[in-house]
């Protein structure tokens, strides 16, 4: 008899969604796709020759620290550097005030574990990162979408959430955010903003998960103060990663926060996995201590911001003018958003697979059913040829739909 499987899993599992990103992953391993999908480093891009170096001497000198076991913690070197990075930003930070995770997912899936009890709402950014609203919802949370404009999101739409759901005796206690060159939409939450954020998690007693991959990647200038820099309430949790700012492969994060959080996601961290890898930790540790880090961001802010403007040229150059479609300052993404009268993002997308080119379409970054016509565009992976090739197949193909939509109702353009 053959095993039912479905009816062994835990009532949680029906939380449990994949994304869809995820999906266009493999189209990234086809050389003939040009794909602004996936939200990934360039592969050309990394310091391998730095790497190299580092791992050598690592085998050779200090593989009783790279090779074995590593405190749950972490490696109290590395968390002293996060710590002292993170105080020259703008916030003391001591080691201790620090945990290493598998890249800042970990941490997101572990502050859920923790903080989030089945029917909870959690107030995150419309349109906010998949990973972000998965790790919540795979543990009960339901997420309640703050509309954003270019300033990050908007205090009247926050307070209008809570009181909302005060009233349904489902008091919001979180609020997750992205501020600097958000994931999907490119935005940066303004200082000013950030203020008024903070203002309203001391006003309705919220905590502030502040997820901060990309604040090193910028391109015109420094990002705002960090909500966790600004805070005076031990009421923000930061996370951190090395995986857009130096390799993803090694899967080393860090979370910050107040020590009772940095003690329950201690604890549920030894159940997940015991430790982060200790030669992912040791790699870190050595190329941020001899600076090959900052060096390299240095010219990642440079190649990167090529690679940007290369897409923004193309947008504004091909694409039709009832398109819009944000102007990041940083970062890897730009949101596109179609006019009404086009069809959907997920049938743009079609299309546009169909001539080999492939974007994310916009509906699984939205908590209430939005980004129907909305799309998330990557300029990251592509090299800048890839780019303006592959945007301007796509004006042609949206200068299509912009025709038979003229045409459709009697020459009427509504």
């Amino acid at each position: 008899m053959s095993v039912e499987w479905n009816s062994f899993f835990s009532r949680r599992t029906r939380n449990i969604t994949g994304s869809q990103i995820r999906q266009f992953f493999a189209l990234t391993e086809k050389p003939e796709v040009i794909s602004f999908a996936g939200g990934f480093p360039d592969n050309e891009l990394f310091p391998r020759e730095e790497i190299s170096n580092s791992l050598f001497h690592l085998a050779r000198e200090d593989s009783t620290q790279a090779l074995q076991y590593s405190p749950t913690e972490g490696n109290f070197e590395l968390r002293k550097v996060l710590g002292e990075k993170m105080s020259r930003d703008g916030k003391l930070c001591e080691a201790d005030s620090l945990i290493i995770t598998d890249g800042s997912q970990q941490g997101l899936d572990l502050l859920g574990r923790i903080l989030i009890n089945s029917g909870d709402p959690v107030l995150v950014e419309e349109p906010a990162y998949i990973g972000g609203m998965s790790a919540f919802k795979s543990y009960g949370g339901t997420t309640v979408g703050i509309e954003m404009d270019d300033e990050g999101p908007v205090p009247s739409s926050m307070e209008q959430a809570i009181r909302k759901h005060t009233c349904e005796d489902r008091r919001p206690k979180i609020f997750y955010t992205v501020p600097n060159f958000q994931n999907p939409t490119g935005i940066t939450t303004s200082l000013k903003r950030r203020f008024e954020i903070l203002a309203i998690a001391s006003r309705y007693n919220l905590a502030i998960i502040e997820d901060n991959p990309y604040g090193d990647l910028y391109y015109d200038q420094d990002v705002p103060l960090s909500y966790k820099a600004l805070d005076r309430e031990d009421r923000v949790i930061y996370l951190g990663s090395y995986s857009k700012i130096l390799i993803p492969g090694i899967r080393i994060g860090w979370l910050a926060g107040p020590a009772p959080i940095i003690e329950k996601v201690s604890m549920a961290k030894q159940t997940a996995d015991l430790c982060s890898s200790s030669l992912g930790q040791q790699l870190a540790y050595r190329l941020s201590r001899e600076g090959n880090v900052e060096r390299h961001i240095g010219r990642l802010r440079k190649l990167y911001r090529q690679k940007r403007d290369a897409m923004l040229s193309a947008m504004d150059r091909h694409f039709p003018a009832g398109i819009e479609y944000t102007r990041p300052g940083g970062g890897f993404f730009i949101w596109v958003t179609f006019p009404s009268y086009y069809p959907s993002s997920k049938e743009l997308l079609d299309l546009a697979i169909q001539q080999n080119v492939a974007f994310v379409h916009g509906e699984g970054f939205s908590s209430n059913g939005g980004g129907l016509r909305s799309a998330r565009f990557s300029f990251s992976q592509p090299s800048s040829e890839d780019i303006e090739f592959g945007i301007k197949l796509l004006s042609e193909i949206f200068w299509e739909v912009e025709s038979n939509c003229t045409v459709k109702v009697a020459g009427r353009h509504f």
